[in-house]
């Protein structure tokens, strides 16, 4: 189970600027709760701020990108009548 909470931590500090910024400023805080062993829980706290963050902009940007994308296709439907 440990995998499952690893790639939760992860991807929600991804996704949840509120909660990456916690892992940061108090990572012990941020990461009770999730069973993660002491290597697992070294290694997040070892994690490079900058980093996490230019990939939370990335998938950000990506996520914006294909919500507009959704949104055009939605238009275009509505108006061939679809």
């Amino acid at each position: 189970m440990s995998r499952e909470a690893l790639e939760a931590v992860i991807g929600r500090a991804v996704i949840d600027e509120e909660f990456r910024l916690a892992l940061f400023a108090d990572p012990d805080a941020a990461l009770a709760g999730y069973e993660l062993t002491e290597d697992e829980l070294a290694a997040l706290k070892m994690m490079d701020a900058e980093s996490l963050d230019a990939c939370a902009g990335k998938v950000g940007r990506r996520v914006f990108i294909r919500l507009s994308e959704s949104e055009a296709d939605s238009v275009d439907q509505n108006l061939i009548g679809g």
